[in-house]
């Protein structure tokens, strides 16, 4: 798993996909969008995932190895390598995280434009809903609001809500047909 946390390191992507070649490679919604990333993908044998929540940098070798960074902000700082039993649930966590996401194409479709449930939660909010309200009204937990809502401020690259919707009405996406 790579994460764009601290920057896009370009050296570090082309190792990795050097060295998932037949393998896995899960990559944050940022680093997916990075054109050398979608390049070194091409020209190798691998498959790449999207994940929508934030990673960690981690290696993980079928279940009986893991190497994890000392520290995520520097990662010239060294790492530790988790063997079996320890690195099984760093194992266990990669394939859930696996199996919760988008291939490279499916997030391309779904980066410019929102999902419906996306739609729904922004509509509401710009109509001055509350996250409580809409939670009731769309069937879901106020934390899940939450969350979308911060999937999607990662997403655009804001820190706040109101940055968001500047941003979403700046990108032209469907703000226009929630107000009009």
């Amino acid at each position: 798993m790579l994460s764009s946390r601290g920057g896009i390191d370009s050296a570090l992507l082309g190792l990795m996909t050097n060295a998932a070649e037949r393998g896995r490679l899960l990559l944050d919604p940022p680093l997916a969008r990075h054109a050398e990333t979608i390049e070194r993908v091409a020209r190798h044998h691998v498959d790449v995932r999207v994940h929508t929540q934030p990673a960690r940098h981690m290696l993980v070798f079928d279940d009986r190895g893991a190497v994890l960074p000392l520290d995520a902000s520097d990662l010239n700082t060294g790492a530790l390598l988790l063997r079996c039993p320890l690195s099984t649930p760093y194992g266990q966590l990669f394939e859930q995280m696996w199996s919760d996401a988008e291939t490279l194409s499916e997030n391309a479709r779904q980066r410019d434009g929102l999902t419906s449930r996306e739609t729904e939660v922004i509509g509401l909010l710009l109509n001055g809903a509350t996250d409580h309200h809409v939670a009731t009204r769309l069937g879901m937990s106020s934390r899940t609001v939450r969350a979308v809502m911060a999937h999607l401020q990662q997403r655009f690259g804001t820190r706040s809500r109101m940055a968001l919707g500047f941003q979403l009405a700046r990108s032209g996406n469907q703000v226009q047909t929630l107000l009009g």
